[in-house]
């Protein structure tokens, strides 16, 4: 939790402005996710960590939309998301590469069950966090949130589930080795694998909306 502000009572006198000002301005900020308020003993007003909830809120309704599509989110992370994996394996620490060994053993242990879970957003939250980087953090959590509801509504085959998990670990293969080069393809041949196959997947399982996924228009 971040530092602890003034209660409204106190902003309202340093700032010379009625209580229902101060209360819409700190609600406003709650909603962008600059703040959160703890009710109870020890609460209070405090600054909120840095969140990527209101870029994943703007995706998603320019998704809902039609203003962009999901090829141009994969176009994206083609552009960053290896370029992350490369300063991963130059930066992670032991405890960073524990976490992504026990993240790939639950995923195992998922796919022995089949069960339908998705670890995408953890292992590549981890990643992210080992290039020190809050940037690269705050755009891989924003474009990742969006894109796993699309996964998870797709009930993903066990072929594709198996897919995802040889590429992690051979990430974490890569990552261990604290080779850049090799994560930086894995993590390319990765994005791109997933897309391919979401893609196919999406066109068996809800073939009247596909050309909708692909940015395929009528005549193009």
């Amino acid at each position: 939790m971040g530092d602890r502000l003034p209660t409204e009572r106190e902003l309202s006198r340093r700032f010379g402005v009625s209580h229902l000002v101060v209360r819409e301005a700190l609600r406003i900020l709650k909603q962008q996710g600059f703040i959160m308020v703890r009710r109870g003993h020890g609460g209070g007003i405090f600054v909120a960590h840095p969140s990527s909830r209101p870029a994943q809120e703007v995706l998603r309704t320019l998704l809902r939309t039609r203003q962009i599509r999901m090829e141009h989110l994969t176009e994206v992370r083609l552009i960053y998301e290896p370029k992350i994996a490369r300063l991963a394996a130059e930066r992670i620490t032991e405890a960073e590469l524990e976490q992504l060994a026990h993240i790939i053993a639950r995923q195992e242990e998922a796919l022995r069950r089949g069960e339908q879970e998705a670890f995408d957003l953890q292992f590549h939250r981890v990643v992210a966090e080992a290039t020190r980087n809050p940037v690269f953090i705050f755009v891989m959590d924003a474009v990742v949130s969006v894109l796993l509801p699309e996964v998870r509504r797709m009930h993903l085959d066990p072929a594709s589930k198996s897919h995802i998990l040889d590429f992690h670990r051979r990430l974490y293969e890569a990552l261990a080795a604290r080779d850049p080069e090799r994560a930086d393809q894995v993590m390319a041949e990765h994005v791109a694998g997933v897309q391919e196959r979401l893609t196919r997947l999406h066109e068996e399982q809800f073939p009247e909306a596909a050309r909708r996924l692909v940015g395929v228009r009528d005549g193009a």
